[in-house]
């Protein structure tokens, strides 16, 4: 009886073991069989402590002994695979295959452009919008907005304006707003890791060039479009020269002013020359105006020239023609012509004369009857025409 807790407690053990092992093998009974070496005979206790737990467990109910539910799933699955391994075999080879296509279909949207890249190296750097194909793992695909304008502002090394020196030597500082787009991809992608300094930097090159050779009068006034003009040529050129793959579209000068420090200096000269204008204008406008009025002068001298001139050939010619009509006439009857001038001619005299009457033999003249101041007329003796005078 003094061994009896040994073997009880190897018993319980042994149990425990046979329940891992009736799992196993799906069934209590084959254990009871893989196990004969316990005979309820050899010792009471051994033989006892079965017997009561038999009892309690008739006393509790029956027991289930199947595994859970989700190992019975596994050797179902196991079990459908074994039956149909053709049918999940080729489920798995379709579904690598989806999953590769899927893998190697991309898209390009609207606007964008994209480069082909394989092991790194540019296959195509002109893949436009729509559906593509690719190798998985092998093809890298980068895109990038090639129809969108960019937009950067350029500024200065320590403050928002940028700082140049004129071609007459003069500091001045300006914003400016530069706007570019991509126009090759793959130079874009491999020529400079930082493009927006790159055309930061190509652009403040551009103004030292195109204000070093413009003075500050006509930056300040006149010569804004020109040297937004030569800036954005010499920019372009040197993201050329670099193949960077971009392009230039417009270089906008926001503002162009004298530093704070010499401002007020600037607006005084700024002030005179405007002054200056001002005088200059107003003296152009009197200068049109004694211009216009001495043009209008000189036409109507001109005008009545020319009127008296006609005048004057029309009046010459209508005395000639009379003259050779009268030339004729004398040639024909010589004394009717005399004794028509001496007619014409007293009656274009006689009205304005004064007539004074003598008596015969009588020369002397009364001067009180003549007007004061009036010439004393010589006596004249008339005759008529082809008479002797007296």
């Amino acid at each position: 009886m003094a061994e009896a807790p040994g073997p009880e407690h190897g018993h319980d053990h042994h149990d425990h073991d046979h329940d891992h092992h009736g799992h196993d093998h799906h069934g209590h009974d084959r254990h009871d069989h893989d196990h004969p070496g316990v005979d309820p005979g050899d010792s009471p206790g051994i033989a006892t402590q079965p017997i009561v737990a038999a009892a309690s467990s008739t006393e509790a109910g029956p027991v289930d002994e199947r595994p859970p539910l989700s190992v019975r799933w596994i050797h179902a699955a196991r079990d459908a695979l074994h039956e149909r391994w053709g049918v999940a075999l080729a489920i798995l080879v379709v579904a690598l295959i989806g999953g590769v296509l899927a893998q190697g279909i991309y898209t390009v949207d609207n606007g964008e452009t994209a480069a082909l890249l394989r092991f790194g190296r540019v296959i195509d750097d002109a893949v436009g919008p729509g559906l593509h194909l690719r190798i998985p793992g092998v093809d890298t695909v980068v895109k990038a907005r090639t129809g969108e304008v960019f937009r950067l502002s350029v500024e200065g090394d320590f403050a928002t304006e940028v700082q140049l020196l004129t071609g007459d030597e003069n500091l001045i500082e300006t914003t400016l707003v530069v706007q570019y787009r991509i126009s090759d991809l793959g130079a874009y992608l491999f020529a400079t890791a930082r493009p927006e300094l790159l055309v930061s930097q190509a652009v403040r090159a551009g103004l030292v060039e195109a204000f070093a050779g413009t003075p500050v009068d006509e930056l300040l006034t006149s010569a804004k479009a020109q040297v937004q003009n030569d800036v954005r040529n010499q920019a372009q050129r040197h993201l050329d020269r670099y193949g960077a793959g971009l392009t230039i579209v417009s270089v906008n000068l926001q503002t162009v002013n004298p530093p704070r420090e010499a401002a007020s200096a600037f607006r005084m000269v700024s002030d005179a020359r405007a002054e200056a204008a001002r005088k200059v204008s107003e003296a152009e406008a009197a200068r049109g105006r004694s211009l216009r009025l001495a043009e209008g002068e000189a036409g109507k001298m001109l005008s009545e020239a020319r009127a008296t001139a006609d005048g004057r050939r029309t009046a010459a010619a209508g005395a000639a023609e009379r003259f050779n009509a009268l030339l004729a006439q004398k040639r024909r009857s010589p004394g009717q012509t005399r004794i028509q001038l001496y007619n014409a001619t007293i009656r274009r005299v006689l009205p304005a004369a004064q007539l004074i009457l003598l008596p015969p033999g009588e020369t002397r003249i009364d001067v009180e009857v003549l007007p004061p101041g009036a010439d004393v007329p010589a006596p004249v003796r008339y005759s008529a025409p082809g008479g002797d005078g007296s």
